[in-house]
């Protein structure tokens, strides 16, 4: 991160709700100076709420002193709340009161909130306001292949929503997406909600999943052709699963326009991790301003294993769909060998690994793996700096990988046969 000029993180340090007629943490919140030694930490603290009055004198009150706390150290804090439009005046009011115990306060913000008859007084109450430029749209009913769900950053709407921004009479930064969900809608188009904790594989390859349409702003619609399950949700014969990830064309364009629309500077939601729906990884979102591609390498890391390897700045995004068929998803990784060396292959790290004989015929023999002369590993995507090894791939006696060739179709720039890197040889550069 630094590397790339980050200076300041807005760290979620804990969620209030208002219980019992008073604000009280769900969990103890972090102590946000002890997060990230060297970087600027604001500490972040959600708010929620269904109550038609949250901020009443005495709530506010009570909010303020446990705000206050959290706050000490820096003397500043942000506030993250989805306030609806009838209760922009009494959130006015509150964080007026709070700005009186906190010396800086900024908050995030809804999209459209410039619209809104309150919002000069709003941003005379607060110091620095971030809006949020995605799911600038619920979820419609009706979903269905020919009226899909709408994107998670849509261009259009954004520099819309941007140039309402423009006009801000105080500092602001432009909250954009790096995020991908999975979303479940029933046979009719309703939303039955979110997928937990999935990740690319789970549906890149399921074999009930069937891919109605080409990936479009990062939407891709799948239709379940039998009851099954995607992680651990189930899902019935007929209902649409949507795949949605931040469209990095997209992002990049929207990186852009803050900046030119008045903006302070950019802040991602959310920080990447090794988890899948966190998105593009932090390599990739610092090389949003840059044209390039993934560079993918095979190289031998133990004695008996494969590496593939991203040693570029660019992720390898995930493949949903294809132009052959609903199944045209993924990579191929191909291992190619002028004889049958192959004795054993595990799949290791990839989803599966299929063995051929004769793969260049117009239709391959599938075969066990020591009559193999070709392997092929399948995979979903690939991270800037991430790495893929293979289970054991044993060979014959007194067999080596020389003369064993690799590609990986279809991969721009990689679809072509190339040797695998040893130990001792040079590395084919980027």
């Amino acid at each position: 991160m630094r590397r790339q000029g980050v200076g300041t993180l807005f760290w979620h340090v804990g969620e209030m709700e208002l219980r019992e007629g008073s604000w009280t943490w769900k969990a103890p919140p972090l102590a946000a100076a002890t997060l990230a030694p060297g970087f600027r930490v604001v500490p972040v603290v959600r708010l929620a709420s269904e109550a038609r009055t949250p901020f009443t004198p005495d709530r506010v009150a009570g909010l303020a002193g446990s705000l206050r706390a959290v706050a000490a150290q820096s003397g500043e804090l942000q506030i993250d709340f989805d306030c609806p439009n009838r209760l922009l005046d009494s959130y006015t009011s509150a964080l007026r009161n709070l700005k009186s115990a906190i010396p800086r306060i900024s908050i995030t913000a809804l999209a459209h909130w410039p619209r809104l008859p309150g919002f000069a007084a709003l941003t005379r109450s607060v110091d620095e306001i971030v809006p949020m430029f995605y799911d600038m749209q619920g979820d419609p009913t009706g979903v269905s292949l020919e009226a899909p769900p709408p994107p998670i950053l849509d261009p259009a709407q954004v520099e819309a929503a941007m140039q309402a921004w423009s006009a801000c009479p105080i500092p602001w930064r432009a909250g954009l997406p790096t995020f991908a969900r999975l979303t479940v809608f029933d046979r009719t188009g309703l939303s039955r909600g979110q997928i937990p904790n999935w990740s690319w594989e789970d549906f890149c390859f399921h074999k009930d999943l069937h891919t109605l349409a080409p990936t479009r702003l990062g939407i891709t619609l799948f239709r379940a052709t039998a009851g099954a399950r995607v992680a651990a949700t189930p899902v019935n014969e007929g209902e649409i699963v949507v795949s949605r990830f931040t469209d990095r064309a997209a992002l990049a364009q929207a990186v852009v326009r803050a900046p030119a629309a008045g903006a302070k500077g950019v802040v991602f939601f959310r920080l990447p991790d090794d988890s899948d729906p966190a998105g593009a990884s932090l390599r990739d979102l610092g090389a949003l301003g840059s044209s390039g591609q993934a560079h993918l390498l095979l190289r031998q890391s133990a004695e008996e294993q494969l590496e593939l390897v991203n040693d570029s700045n660019f992720d390898l995004p995930p493949r949903l769909s294809g132009d052959k068929s609903d199944r045209d998803r993924g990579y191929a990784l191909e291992i190619d060998a002028p004889a049958p060396v192959f004795r054993e292959a595990l799949a290791g790290d990839f989803r599966r690994v299929a063995a051929h004989a004769n793969p260049d015929a117009k239709k391959p023999i599938p075969t066990v793996v020591p009559l193999a002369t070709r392997l092929t590993f399948w995979f979903s995507q690939l991270r800037a700096g991430a790495s893929l090894r293979t289970g054991l791939l044993q060979l014959a006696p007194d067999a080596t990988l020389n003369g064993v060739r690799y590609r990986i179709i279809p991969c721009e720039g990689i679809t072509e046969w190339k040797p695998i890197s040893l130990p001792g040889t040079p590395a084919i550069p980027p």
